[in-house]
This record gives structure tokens, C-alpha cells and sequence, in this order.
């Protein structure tokens, strides 16, 4: 079993279980919380969390095709 599960919700935001270090585009961690769920959407005042904003206005996000 691993440590931190990513799902990616298919009108929402990413959601983060587990040990992750947030880090930021100047190298510094962002306090966070378990789970936490990251916005994907631009929308967010919470920035990068989700503050759901965009609940009923994203478009479904890709799946992922079979690999194997």
C-alpha cells in the first residue's frame, strides 16, 4: 500500500493523501493539512488550495488510456 494517494477529481480539485512536501516556485513548503485538495481550476482565493469556486464549472478532466 503506498503512503500518499493522488486522485484527481474529474470536475474538482486534486486530492492529496498521505506524506507530500508542498513546495513553492521559490522552494519553500506550504504548510498544509491531510488530506488536502490542490485547485486545478485558477479559480481559487486560497490559492493553491481548492476553495471550491469552481464547483459546477470545470470541464471533465482526461482519463488516462490503458498503457499495458
Amino acid at each position: 500500500m503506498a503512503d500518499t494517494r493522488i486522485q484527481i477529481l474529474a470536475q474538482g480539485p486534486i486530492i492529496i493523501a498521505g506524506h507530500a512536501d508542498l513546495i513553492d516556485d521559490h522552494g519553500n513548503t506550504i504548510p498544509r493539512q491531510e488530506p488536502v485538495a490542490l485547485c486545478r481550476c485558477g479559480q481559487s482565493q486560497a490559492m493553491p488550495f481548492c476553495d471550491g469556486i469552481e464547483k459546477g464549472h470545470m470541464k471533465t478532466c482526461a482519463r488516462a488510456k490503458d498503457i499495458l
